[in-house]
């Protein structure tokens, strides 16, 4: 046996959180099946037929819904005919091996679930799992960086911190750009805009396999994936379990970890896809499913995989706002329209006297300045509406939600009854800008506006989102990252792959619904946040109305400021 070494500060002791028959294949919470009231709670598995003899209907059902449903054999076990005395011994094993908890099952298999059941991790809570000085990979999804990105993790002394930009393909066309260009385009954003000297970036997709070997070469013998709920840390381990012949690591309470058996490595290698089964990190589009440390091994490197810490915020959770089935289209990664990352095929949009807008679903309504014509590409799941104004919209999404469905335009409504009222929605003005920005809302997606013809400003674009939901703006990330790497390149690295002369991502400024002079208001929201960062402050004398009338090639994004 191994000896695995665990320190946890504070009075946190490991207690083998992932013992097989004893916790949640999935959540890796310690079963029981006494009380359903409580959390763990799990249906107590049959006694399986006897595989001479084939099973009754009640046995099926049992093999498909009483436990994991990925693992059983669907297509054999849905045809009596057709089981064989193999199909049900390995659906023995399985089950044995995959035990889940009726909270999981139901979440996973069914998408029915209560948020609640699903309580949020702070950050420290997560930090007490991780020993002093241990290998951490910060993991953000790319695909809304800068948000999720937490400087801190990355500066810590008592961490060895790597930042791993995960879902990489949702931005990028090919994996050319995601391993060679961004980790030079990384290391110099990090040094400029928050002083972090690093060459530890990694970009990957695990659904698509790009950079994974690179990734693990780098991996230390003990490393510990720490990042928000949903951002691709299980996803990535199932990834690593599959190219490595990985499997999930059994610990006891004294910190000893049980090599696999021989006979069990006979069958991962003779059966990799169902020992894979076995053995993998339970994957949800549901935040907060895994509640407790998990550890696996991958060619001799043991990996942890963390429960996702949330930012407290004052908003109500996405479940309150928002359907499950918007949520579930929107969070499942293999959902995701590529074609669109190839194609951008976009959608026209005409600003308005009467303040015409934009939406998918409600998530958000896009009010664009009067006169102003603008292509929208949009990379969120969902059906796109168009409105007179947001009052409008809102009036027909609450008669959507009050009919429960039977609406002529329920399928282009996701919202529910809290987002029925305007008091709901915060307005942002988004600074000015030229040409294309991408607006990234934080665990929903991103879009990217375009305004088109002949510069001439007709006012700010405005953005009104949900209490609680985090939103920015960036310069579009992949035209960025490729046109940096060019001028790096050709002058030899002299010049930075990171624009060095504006702001390439900034914070929105929240406004009152009856201000009407939101350029000034933007100006003053803009010099409060850097008073205490004057590096950072540009324009600070200017007019804003005699600045916007400026040459685009001069204005460099006013009023472009991140809060980090």
């Amino acid at each position: 046996m191994l000896k695995l070494r665990l320190v946890f500060r504070g009075a946190r002791q490991f207690s083998g959180s992932v013992i097989t028959k004893v916790n949640c294949a999935s959540c890796s919470i310690k079963l029981q099946d006494q009380d359903s009231s409580i959390a763990g709670y799990y249906t107590k598995p049959k006694k399986l037929p006897d595989s001479r003899s084939k099973p009754d209907i009640h046995d099926l059902k049992y093999l498909l819904f009483s436990q994991d449903i990925q693992l059983s054999k669907q297509a054999a076990l849905h045809d009596r005919d057709h089981i064989t005395t193999t199909d049900i011994e390995e659906t023995k094993d399985e089950l044995s091996s995959r035990i889940i908890c009726k909270r999981c099952s139901d979440a996973l298999h069914q998408n029915r679930y209560e948020f609640k059941e699903f309580p949020e991790s702070a950050l420290d809570e997560v930090l007490n799992y991780i020993p002093k000085n241990s290998n951490v990979m910060h993991i953000v999804p790319f695909v809304e960086f800068p948000l999720h990105l937490n400087p801190n993790i990355l500066k810590s002394h008592d961490l060895d911190a790597t930042l791993l930009l995960t879902k990489s393909d949702q931005l990028f066309k090919d994996k050319t750009s995601v391993s060679k260009k961004v980790p030079i385009f990384m290391k110099q954003f990090l040094k400029y805009n928050l002083r972090i000297d690093s060459n530890k970036t990694f970009a990957i997709s695990a659904l698509k396999n790009w950079n994974i070997s690179m990734l693990y070469n780098s991996l230390r013998n003990y490393t510990y994936l720490l990042g928000n709920p949903n951002v691709g840390k299980s996803t990535l381990i199932n990834s690593l379990l599959q190219r490595y012949l990985g499997y999930k690591i059994k610990v006891n309470p004294t910190g000893q970890i049980n090599s696999p058996s021989k006979e069990v490595m006979q069958e991962a290698l003779n059966k990799p896809r169902n020992f894979f089964r076995t053995q993998a990190a339970g994957v949800s589009h549901i935040p907060n499913l895994t509640r407790s440390i998990q550890a696996y091994q991958a060619s001799g490197k043991i990996i942890f995989d963390l429960p996702g810490y949330s930012m407290p915020t004052s908003g109500l959770r996405l479940e309150e706002l928002f359907d499950k089935h918007w949520l579930q289209r929107i969070r499942k990664t293999n959902l995701f329209n590529r074609k669109q990352v190839k194609k951008k095929n976009y959608e026209s949009m005409c600003g308005t006297p009467q303040g015409a807008c934009y939406t998918v679903g409600g998530l958000f309504y896009l009010v664009p300045p009067e006169g102003s014509i603008n292509q929208i590409v949009k990379y969120i799941p969902g059906p796109s509406t168009k409105f007179k104004n947001i009052e409008k919209g809102i009036e027909v999404f609450s008669s959507c939600v009050s009919s429960s469905g039977t609406h002529a335009l329920s399928q282009c409504c996701g919202i529910k009854s809290p987002l029925c009222d305007k008091e709901q929605y915060a307005r942002y003005a988004i600074p000015p800008f030229v040409g294309s920005i991408e607006i990234v809302l934080k665990n929903l997606g991103y879009i990217l506006l375009r305004t088109t013809g002949k510069y001439d400003f007709k006012g700010l674009h405005e953005i009104w989102v949900p209490r609680g939901i985090d939103v920015c703006i960036r310069e579009p990330l992949e035209k960025l990252i490729e046109t940096g790497y060019e001028r790096y390149m050709e002058t030899d690295g002299k010049e930075s792959s990171c624009p060095r002369d504006r702001p390439i991502i900034s914070s929105l400024y929240e406004v009152a619904k009856d201000e009407t002079d939101v350029l000034n208001k933007v100006k003053r929201l803009y010099l409060d946040r850097t008073k205490n960062d004057l590096s950072a402050r540009r324009f600070a004398d200017d007019d804003p109305y005699d600045l916007v009338k400026q040459d685009p090639e001069e204005k460099s994004n006013p009023y472009w400021y991140y809060q980090w």
